[in-house]
């Protein structure tokens, strides 16, 4: 993973704090997990499990932008 320090939205974020910002519940950001479309990093003070801003909001503007087209989000899995 490339790490700008620099961007506004390269900043970790809990997966309430994804759930939040979404809109999404947690079975959802679970699944966007699960299926490699959100990447996790962990954290070692505190030890946690975190998501990265930045592809949080990319994912959800994918979400949001295939609903309004009618076609499924760049990078959805074939099964879904």
């Amino acid at each position: 993973m490339n790490i700008d320090s620099t961007d506004p939205l390269f900043r970790p974020i809990s997966i309430e704090d994804a759930m939040a910002r979404t809109g999404r519940s947690r079975r959802t950001i679970d699944r966007w997990i699960h299926d490699g479309r959100l990447r996790t990093v962990r954290l070692d003070d505190p030890p946690e499990v975190v998501l990265i801003e930045r592809e949080v909001v990319a994912l959800e503007k994918r979400c949001r932008d295939a609903r309004a087209t009618g076609r499924p989000p760049k990078g959805a899995s074939e099964a879904a």
